[in-house]
């Protein structure tokens, strides 16, 4: 009954706000997706080399997955980018400490849908801070409720190490001392409980959906869901996956029926590019002179026009926007993708594009640009 309830609620949300739980299913779902390879790397080496494989996987790995996910070098390398290296090397060594301090975990043998299950419900909680928590008043709020509120949603990041390390981006600028919460707990903090053990085992229904999924996402060279660089990861995630629901064909487990049919119709519906209210400019390497030439969805925000796209570093979940403020208004265009042409320059202080040429476009198939 607890899973048709909770369909139940899935078809009232998408009733009411389809958009949203299109976009929030599909953030999720790239943290499935994400972690997927490197979890089945874990569950094909924990027979070889037994809990030392899921260590491999949180060093080596994308920062998705069991563990603390702080830890991985990939996502350290992006929080040294974007907050300095003594930031990047203070989380790997308090997401190690936590990592020894914690229980040891019985992985023998493997189990992917049971690592996938686990995931769910904090890739979820993380795809709905990332999605709702820039477009909060933040600047009005106390300083100590906002540490709180980013530690809060940096343990919701945990499961995903790039994701939480982008939502701190995202909060940078308009609450950086929610930014510094989300930095304290995203990937050391514990995970979120999981759901019983119990409740989940093998399943070659949810294998061949997860084939299937794979196989998509793969054939569209990441689908906007997932970097390009995941489609041979995933491309053998999908074979691993058919092998699975072969060798398992008499097993049934309905739990993890959810979570795979979940990410196969986010693949075949599509989901929604992110919408981004702010128009400061946030090309990272911009100068005042430099000439650009900038493709994105026009917005406004009271006096200012800027256009915007979202770069992917690893899956969607960690989707940062790059907006570039014009000096001109785009009245009219509000939610059109346009074309920008012109030189950087300062204005009071901010950096806004001198337009010298400005023009409509076709909507990309792709809305995302890839770190």
């Amino acid at each position: 009954m607890r899973q048709w309830s909770a369909v139940v609620v899935a078809i009232a949300l998408a009733a009411l706000a389809p958009q949203t739980l299109m976009a929030i299913g599909a953030s999720a779902v790239s943290v499935v997706l994400e972690s997927l390879p490197y979890l089945a790397v874990a569950t094909v080496l924990s027979p070889l080399v037994g809990r030392y494989a899921h260590t491999l996987v949180a060093y080596a790995g994308c920062g998705c997955g069991a563990g603390p996910s702080a830890r991985s070098i990939p996502a350290a390398i992006a929080t040294a980018a974007l907050f300095g290296t003594p930031v990047a090397l203070a989380r790997v060594a308090l997401a190690s400490l936590v990592a020894r301090m914690q229980p040891s975990h019985d992985h023998a043998g493997g189990n992917l849908l049971r690592e996938l299950v686990d995931l769910l419900p904090a890739a979820l909680l993380a795809a709905m801070a990332m999605y709702w928590a820039p477009a909060l008043p933040l600047r009005v709020v106390h300083p100590i409720v906002l540490l709180v509120a980013g530690a809060l949603l940096g343990v919701a990041a945990s499961p995903c190490a790039l994701g939480g390390v982008a939502l701190a981006a995202s909060l940078h600028a308009s609450a950086p001392i929610a930014a510094i919460g989300v930095l304290c707990t995203a990937g050391i903090a514990p995970r979120l409980p999981a759901w019983p053990a119990h409740a989940t085992t093998h399943d070659p229904f949810a294998y061949a959906l997860l084939a299937l999924t794979c196989a998509a996402v793969a054939a569209h060279h990441g689908g906007a869901l997932v970097h390009p660089r995941m489609t041979i990861p995933l491309a053998l995630c999908a074979i691993y996956c058919a092998l699975l629901a072969w060798r398992f064909r008499s097993s049934t487990a309905r739990t993890p029926r959810w979570v795979a049919a979940m990410a196969f119709g986010v693949v075949i519906i599509g989901a929604p590019a992110p919408l981004y209210r702010a128009t400061e400019t946030t090309l990272s390497d911009a100068f005042v002179g430099e000439r650009v030439d900038f493709t994105g969805v026009a917005v406004r925000q009271r006096a200012t026009s800027a256009l915007v796209r979202y770069a992917i570093t690893c899956c969607r979940a960690d989707a940062a926007p790059v907006a570039l403020a014009l000096d001109r208004s785009l009245a009219g265009f509000d939610g059109h993708w346009m074309r920008a042409r012109g030189t950087i320059e300062d204005s009071g202080g901010a950096l806004r594009l001198h337009v010298a040429a400005l023009a409509p476009v076709t909507p990309p198939a792709d809305p995302f640009v890839y770190r």
